[in-house]
C-alpha cells in the first residue's frame, strides 16, 4: 500500500504507519498484551511480541491475495530462488521492492542476484532426489 492509505488505515485501527522499504507502507498495532499485528497490501500477521517480529515468525497470518503471478522472487546465479514469505510460498509484492533486497543480498553476500516475477513453480517444494 502507499503512504496515503497506510495513513488512513492507522488512524482508523490506531495503529503506526511506517515504511518497509521501496516505497511499501505498512501498517503495525501494538496490543496490550505487546503482540503485533501488521497489516500490508497483500497479508495481516499477528506476532506475539517483538523478538517474533524481528524474526519474521508470525503466530497467525491471513493472506490477502494469493495469485503467485502477482509477486516478485530473487534468483541467485546458481539457481536458487529466495520468497520473501516462504511459508506462504510468496515473493515480494512489487519489483522495486524484490530489487532493493536482492541488492541487499549481493552487498552482504557477494553472490550476484536479481529480482524476475514469481512463477508456479517457485511455490511449489523441492523434489527429493
Amino acid at each position: 500500500m502507499d503512504e496515503r492509505q497506510a495513513e488512513a488505515l492507522a488512524k482508523v485501527i490506531g495503529g503506526e504507519a511506517w515504511q518497509s522499504g521501496s516505497g511499501i507502507y505498512d501498517v503495525a498495532l501494538r496490543r496490550p498484551d505487546g503482540s503485533i499485528v501488521v497489516f500490508s497490501d497483500d497479508l495481516v500477521a499477528e506476532y506475539p511480541d517483538d523478538d517474533a517480529f524481528d524474526a519474521a515468525q508470525p503466530s497467525a497470518s491471513i493472506m490477502l491475495r494469493d495469485d503467485p503471478t502477482e509477486y516478485w522472487v530473487i534468483q541467485d546465479e546458481e539457481g536458487g530462488v529466495m520468497l520473501a514469505d516462504p511459508d506462504h510460498g510468496r515473493g515480494w509484492p512489487s519489483e522495486d521492492e524484490a530489487e532493493h533486497e536482492a541488492r541487499g543480498i549481493a552487498s552482504r553476500t557477494g553472490l550476484k542476484t536479481w529480482a524476475r516475477r514469481q512463477r508456479l513453480e517457485d511455490t511449489l517444494p523441492a523434489k527429493a532426489p
